[in-house]
């Protein structure tokens, strides 16, 4: 009964914010009907997410914005000698001319300047300081952090201070930050505030962009940033018109949200009208960040008015696309992002399925192009970009993504669908589905742990943060013993995607989708280090995996193979065995004693009914993870003899 009340209380403040909020949705989708709309987002609901579940709650599923999780992650595209950067990935790089599934993943990386070399920057700061801010401290955090900000800003910038509670009050007007006096006046100001009252929102919005406007110059970054960790007490009717009006005038604004209570879609859709960026704080640490080293990304546009364009050159079925603003028209997809900020990254994702083809080999499968608006009004143009893949006749090669781009990307879309469906279910009719839920994170948390691991243990610690959480809510609610919630833990296998394919044809298609780039490249070296048992013994299976490695790389006439004469020296000289190269520091260590280019390795890993099989190829000189496919081998007598 206690449990039902709960999650009534819980649905109930989710409808209410979803109420707040709908004037602003509406009024956002009017001018654009025609596209589906998807905006790229910063760290709102991801941020959210994980501030939820350490709290006890599941995330309702209107809360998972997918666009969001998507772009969360920064996927460390390469950095850009020009305002930006683009680079596409595929999921696999061979896929099946039988027909399948993929994925495709646009990165695009904004440039890399010194804060003194921003454009000069003209921002109002408009600050929630109703009763609630008195909660966990969070005033605190504000102060803290805007006296790391008035340390940095420069002589050049213009800053002013707006609070609001019942009503708003300009407390530092818009002043240039041309003197010690002016920076210690900010600094008194920002001290004196204490919280208390209601949250009225729109009066401090409007006068943020009021500062603005006072010493508003087109060669400026103008921009309002609300803070806030509640829902509106008064009207917003109107808000994000004015905020579409004044974005049209070049004043953007950006959004930073707080606490459990405030108003995602209010806030979200806010930024989305205004042309800025929404963020969620979950902590002191994130709000000094936020405010300091990452001001940049929150503020500083590098461009405006990004019309992309991405057209498939073969036979396929788009089934969605997550980053952006889009329309789709048969095989091509017209996006558009009204703002991309300095140093930032951004993504978008396309899930499609190829037709059967008759098609063998290397074979452009989409290219991409951009155009744009400089910070000078000019208009700049990029691409196309291709990207190409391998077909070859077998249906689907390897098991997962073994690009390691979209081995992070596609786990964290998968993640975020998953998300939603357990909070459609926890959330559902008749007191929901505890059970199925459960079901639901189990699954995913072992998706996770595989993709994690092989990434080297580099990433996601957040979502499976959140899933382990979720284990803990819902093996409660079910009356889970201990013993039950550990075991549910340590069951990690994944089942076998393919149960009748021969080990034999297994290998093949490892070893084809590791070396698919390599084949490409001029010149190079690289060591193959071989495979190891996760437990470090070795097995036939691990002799015969090692043998063929060495046939495959021997048939690239680009690549030139080290002798294993020289790595046995080396790991003798080191005091290394074979499976300390699982630990890719080491193995990266060891490849540039040999002066090689790339290493090869691989993990064996032995489950109750299957064996998983994953190589990666390692940039000795960058430390990325190139390629990181997988097989996953039912277990038969042929494969047990091997073990």
């Amino acid at each position: 009964m206690v449990i039902a009340l709960q999650r009534a209380g819980s649905v109930r403040r989710f409808v209410m914010k979803r109420l707040s909020g709908f004037t602003v949705i509406v009024l956002l989708l009017l001018p654009s009907m025609l596209w589906a709309s998807k905006a790229a987002e910063e760290s709102a609901a991801p941020e959210r997410g994980k501030y939820l579940a350490e709290r006890g709650n599941i995330v309702p599923p209107e809360e998972v914005y997918i666009d969001s999780y998507v772009g969360y992650i920064d996927y460390q595209y390469p950095k850009p000698e020009s305002d930006m950067g683009v680079t596409l990935y595929s999921g696999h790089h061979q896929v099946s001319s039988k027909g399948q599934e993929e994925i495709l993943q646009i990165g695009i990386q904004g440039k890399e300047l010194n804060f003194d070399e921003l454009p000069p920057m003209n921002l109002a700061f408009v600050i929630d300081k109703s009763g609630s801010m008195a909660d966990r401290d969070k005033m605190d955090w504000v102060k803290e952090s805007f006296y790391i900000f008035i340390d940095q800003v420069r002589d050049k910038d213009f800053v002013a201070l707006v609070y609001f509670d019942n009503s708003a009050k300009t407390v530092f007007p818009s002043t240039g930050m041309y003197s010690s006096m002016n920076r210690q006046r900010f600094r008194d100001e920002v001290y004196q505030v204490r919280p208390g009252g209601g949250t009225n929102l729109m009066d401090g919005v409007k006068l943020g962009y009021r500062e603005v406007l006072k010493n508003y110059r087109s060669e400026y970054i103008n921009r309002v940033i609300l803070l806030s960790d509640g829902q509106a007490t008064t009207s917003t009717y109107g808000l994000s018109e004015m905020a579409q009006s004044y974005r049209d005038m070049g004043i953007t604004i950006s959004t930073v949200g707080l606490g459990q209570d405030f108003d995602l879609a209010l806030m979200r859709g806010l930024a989305l009208a205004g042309g800025g960026s929404s963020r969620f704080i979950s902590g002191k640490k994130e709000m000094e960040k936020t405010f300091g080293s990452e001001l940049d990304r929150m503020v500083v546009p590098i461009a405006y008015d990004l019309e992309m364009k991405l057209e498939f050159l073969q036979d396929v079925k788009i089934l969605d696309t997550w980053g952006y603003d889009h329309q789709i028209v048969g095989r091509k997809i017209n996006y558009y992002l009204p703002t991309l900020h300095h140093r930032d990254y951004e993504t978008i994702l396309v899930q499609f399925r190829i037709a059967p083809l008759n098609l063998e080999g290397k074979s452009n499968l989409a290219r991409f192009s951009l155009k744009y608006k400089d910070l000078h009004g000019n208009t700049r143009y990029k691409g196309p970009f291709y990207l190409d893949v391998s077909f070859v006749d077998v249906d689907y090669p390897v098991a997962g993504f073994s690009d390691a781009m979209v081995l992070r990307s596609g786990t964290m879309l998968h993640f975020a669908k998953v998300l939603q469906e357990i909070g459609k279910s926890y959330y559902g009719s008749y007191g929901g589905n505890a059970q199925y839920a459960l079901d639901l994170t189990t699954d995913i948390r072992k998706e996770i742990l595989n993709a994690r691991e092989r990434l080297d243990y580099i990433g996601f610690d957040d979502e499976i943060g959140m899933l382990d959480n979720y284990l803990r809510i819902f093996s409660g609610e079910l009356a889970k013993t201990e013993l039950d919630r550990v075991r549910i833990v340590e069951d990690v296998e994944i089942i076998p995607p393919v149960r009748d394919r021969s080990l034999h044809d297994h290998m093949e298609n490892l070893y084809r989708e590791m070396t698919l780039d390599l084949s490409s490249r001029k010149t190079g070296t690289i060591a193959v280090s071989g495979f190891s048992m996760k437990d470090g013994k070795t097995t036939e299976l691990t002799a015969l995996l090692d043998e063929m490695a060495m046939v495959e790389i021997t048939k690239l006439q680009t690549l030139t193979v080290i002798e294993r004469g020289r790595m046995d020296m080396i790991l003798e000289e080191q005091a290394l065995s074979l499976s300390d190269l699982m630990d890719t520091g080491k193995a990266i260590d060891v490849g540039r004693l040999l002066t090689a280019d790339h290493m090869l390795t691989g993990t064996v890993i032995e489950m109750p009914n299957s064996v998983v099989i994953f190589g990666r190829i390692i940039n000795v000189e960058t430390a990325e993870i190139e390629s990181a496919a997988q097989v996953i081998v039912a277990k038969n007598r042929e494969v047990e003899a091997l073990l």
